[in-house]
């Protein structure tokens, strides 16, 4: 890739071993791990600012196809309107698992006529947040909590959680629409029982819900695939006493609106495997 013996050069003088005394394989195998398992582009594309080494070394082919295998799949192919596995990564439509979406849906609720004057009767508006957070290998948490997200943010960092109202499952890519499947098992505490506060936890009855999740991937205005709006959405429930109830809501309104992607820069502060 490099015609030069060394990729870059030292700026100063250094009285150790310069990282330019490695050797290009390793380097290569440095920026996999700076990429790691859970497909971190973004910190590569930092590092190619750094020199013109750099830029050549983040721009292996190599590198952009294992990211490419890891999203659509190991038999992954070059499209014929792609010049470079970095364009495809690019182009093509897919999720991002540097951070998380976040939906706010918000309603009026009415209150109760105040004992003191009949005819006041006040209204509250009532704001809760839905939270998907993907991973490249298929598996999904989603959270649906009144806090806000710099409080609930964290909670989806890790596969293994602790909050116990997080649903976990699995999800698929097909072109830009994704099918999510998460399930509530049996004795789940309640969403309001988990808070900041220590509070006694609330158990639900015996039974196990699946949510079937229908999303489509969307861009907006000059950013690309920033958000996911409903398409579809159902709830099975299976009771300890053998009945069953399929229920399915309308997603058109404001009651689901569409979750918008942010970036969580805590998600890719550490690298556990290479690419």
């Amino acid at each position: 890739m490099l015609k030069s013996a060394s990729f870059c050069t030292p700026a100063n003088e250094q009285k150790v071993a310069h990282i330019s005394a490695l050797p290009l394989e390793i380097l290569l195998y440095i920026f996999r791990w700076v990429v790691s398992s859970d497909i971190d582009m973004r910190s590569l594309e930092m590092c190619s600012f750094v020199c013109c080494g750099f830029y050549l070394c983040c721009r292996d082919s190599e590198i952009w196809r294992l990211a490419c295998a890891r999203i659509w799949g190991i038999n992954v192919s070059l499209p014929r309107n792609c010049v470079s596995w970095r364009q495809m990564f690019i182009d093509s439509t897919k999720l991002s698992f540097n951070g998380c979406y976040i939906g706010k849906t918000t309603y009026i609720r009415s209150g109760e006529n105040s004992f003191q004057d009949q005819f006041y009767r006040p209204w509250h508006i009532v704001a809760y947040y839905r939270y998907l957070r993907f991973f490249p290998d298929g598996m999904v948490l989603m959270l649906t909590s009144p806090d806000e997200p710099p409080t609930c943010v964290g909670q989806l960092k890790h596969r293994a959680y602790k909050n116990p109202t997080i649903l976990s499952g699995h999800y698929r890519l097909k072109d830009d629409k994704v099918t999510i499947i998460v399930y509530r098992n049996e004795k789940t505490k309640s969403n309001f029982g988990y808070r900041r506060h220590k509070k006694r936890d609330v158990i639900q009855d015996n039974h196990q819900e699946t949510f079937h999740l229908e999303m489509q991937i969307q861009d907006y205005k000059k950013q690309r695939h920033i958000r996911l709006a409903w398409t579809g959405y159902s709830v099975y429930t299976r009771y300890k006493n053998g009945m069953e109830n399929t229920c399915h809501f309308d997603v058109i309104g404001n009651r689901f609106p569409p979750l918008w992607f942010s970036r969580v820069k805590s998600y890719t502060a550490e690298s556990y495997s290479p690419l």
